[in-house]
């Protein structure tokens, strides 16, 4: 795996802690997340359950992956006392990992959102399976890429990571106009709570992005800095667009299940919105 950024370069001591410290914080959000998902879920009408159960299993996903990653630091590297640094032992570090767990969470939050939304029935799967589709090839295109990260950065990491923005532009798209209508009818707290999960869905999303470009930028791109840099990067955008992104979906089907006559403890004020048109 010397193909990944972290496998060539030597790490400090507070560079390796900053790392397993942050990888450490993403995966304990995220298991904090799991218990916070299967406890609120029948806060919300049965027909949003769907969307809750989708965040339990993208929680559980990610920490197993933080966790993996994590503990794969421990075992690729081994503190050398005459240098003083952090060096590569006999196993690797593999950065892949991430793909594979983002294969599994992007569909899911790509669709969850639509069940929250007035779509039709005939409509509904061919959402799903345009975006889920188009959300599975970007992380392909950019799986492939970070291959390149050591060898090529300007070349196979540049260029995958411009074919996955394809994909990633066509479900942007279609996210954006979903939920850009749901404004006109979703009730007043569902409503101000949909604009916020557009806005952090937009910057989450593209945070990403500039966690793949790192390796990119010149010199430091491929330093231990630069390795440091995209592993906080790459986890703040994991739980900003899982954790926070599905409270906040979360509280859009509160919103609109009490709105529509469901009973949920603490939230009786909601009951006097108005109800969601269809």
């Amino acid at each position: 795996m010397l193909w990944n950024l972290e496998n060539v370069v030597e790490f400090t001591p507070a560079q390796f802690d900053l790392m397993s410290t942050v990888l450490t914080i993403g995966y304990a959000a995220h298991f904090a997340g799991l218990a916070y998902f299967i406890l609120t879920r029948k806060n919300v009408a049965p027909r949003y359950r769907s969307m809750t159960t989708m965040s339990v299993v993208v929680m559980l996903s990610a920490a197993l992956l933080l966790l993996r990653l994590d503990i794969s630091l421990g075992q690729a590297f081994e503190f050398d006392a005459n240098q003083g640094l952090y060096v590569l032992g006999d196993m690797t570090y593999n950065h892949g990992y991430r793909y594979f767990n983002w294969l599994i969470d992007v569909p899911l939050l790509l669709t969850q959102s639509l069940f929250v939304l007035n779509i039709a029935k005939k409509d509904l799967f061919g959402y799903r399976f345009k975006m889920g589709a188009a959300g599975a090839l970007m992380v392909v295109f950019g799986y492939i890429g970070q291959f390149y990260e050591v060898a090529s950065p300007l070349g196979g990491l540049l260029w995958w990571g411009a074919a996955a923005m394809i994909p990633y532009i066509y479900f942007f798209g279609i996210f954006w106009k979903l939920t850009g209508e749901s404004l006109s009818y979703l009730p007043g707290e569902a409503k101000t709570t949909m604009r916020n999960i557009r806005y952090l869905f937009a910057f989450s999303w593209n945070l990403y992005i500039v966690a793949y470009v790192v390796p990119m930028l010149g010199d430091f791109g491929q330093t231990a800095e630069a390795a440091v840099t995209r592993t906080y990067l790459f986890t703040i955008a994991d739980v900003l667009s899982k954790i926070i992104y599905g409270i906040l979906l979360g509280k859009v089907a509160t919103a609109r299940s009490v709105a529509e006559g469901f009973e949920v403890d603490g939230y009786e004020h909601l009951a006097e919105e108005p109800a969601a048109t269809s």
